[in-house]
């Protein structure tokens, strides 16, 4: 027996891969442009341009679909951090400089996209879970890697991750120069602490 016959070709599972993150983005275009009520497996399906079968090969539900949306989310956000990181690495307390600066870069660049997976979270209160394990592991990782207080640390998590929240809710009343300001005084911050 070939080992074709017990695992899909590269081809074929790059297709799939293709035909998943196609899902993927077509669920937050429509839920960026139309509110996440609008958010259907049907009106995914015809987005994205697969079959509602193909939708139903990676995703069995609608809230699968929300979950795995805010997990991308929160791994553009990492990776986001993880490349301001490496530019960074060696200064002191690169990690907290990394966390401001990609949360800040990332915000300006999804904030529709996350606006969207915000707001179903909103409409189903377990999908909150991602991202608030998300939340603890970061903060954990920041206070193992720094030379700051467990509180310092604290302080500007919570400000760097206040900002985001803020402009993702729509309830920010800050201007993008203001936000800009906050986060390099946020910066001056970890040097003085550090």
């Amino acid at each position: 027996m070939s080992q074709s016959s017990t695992a899909a070709p590269p081809s074929r599972r790059r297709k799939r891969k293709d035909s998943r993150e196609a899902i993927l983005h077509a669920a937050e275009r429509i839920v960026a442009r139309h509110g996440p009520a609008s958010l259907t497996l049907e009106s995914a399906a015809a987005e994205a341009n697969v079959s509602k079968g193909g939708l139903f090969y990676h995703f069995r539900s609608k809230e699968v679909l929300l979950q795995e949306m805010i997990r991308r989310a929160l791994r553009q956000l990492g990776e986001e951090r993880e490349k301001v990181a490496d530019s960074l690495s060696c200064e002191r307390n690169a990690t907290m400089k990394a966390h401001i600066i990609g949360t800040l870069r990332h915000l300006e660049g999804q904030q529709p996209v996350l606006a969207a997976v915000i707001a179903a979270i909103a409409n189903d209160p377990k999908l909150v879970d991602p991202m608030r394990e998300s939340f603890k592991d970061d903060f954990q990782a920041l206070c193992s890697n720094l030379s700051l207080s467990m509180e310092d640390t604290a302080i500007l998590f919570l400000a760097s991750q206040g900002l985001l929240l803020l402009e993702l809710l729509h309830l920010s009343f800050l201007t993008p120069s203001q936000i800009r300001k906050v986060t390099e005084r946020m910066l001056q911050q970890v040097e003085r602490l550090g």
